[in-house]
């Protein structure tokens, strides 16, 4: 039961996310946003990222990464990344 609610939570966060895409990437009807948290087991690699990405015919695919799961992206992490092709790292 657990385990369903964080996939629920997942799932809301990676919609909610699509849609602040859409709207920062200026994304025409037609264009598909991607969202996609991947883990990594490469040394150096974050454990988990959000991968962001703007498909539009006609047109090299855009793409940026930000180093947290996806139920703790912002808008401000999204708008960073998509200014810098990465979000900013969390201060200790």
């Amino acid at each position: 039961m657990f385990e369903q609610r964080n996939d629920e939570r997942r799932s809301a966060a990676i919609r909610a996310l699509k849609a602040k895409a859409r709207t920062l990437f200026e994304a025409a009807d037609d264009d598909a946003v991607v969202v996609n948290e991947l883990t990594c087991t490469e040394p150096g690699c974050p454990p988990i990222e959000t991968v962001v990405a703007l498909l539009r015919a006609g047109s090299e695919p855009r793409q940026v990464k930000v180093h947290k799961p996806a139920v703790e992206v912002t808008e401000d992490d999204l708008r960073h990344a998509m200014l810098h092709g990465h979000a900013h790292e969390p201060k200790s």
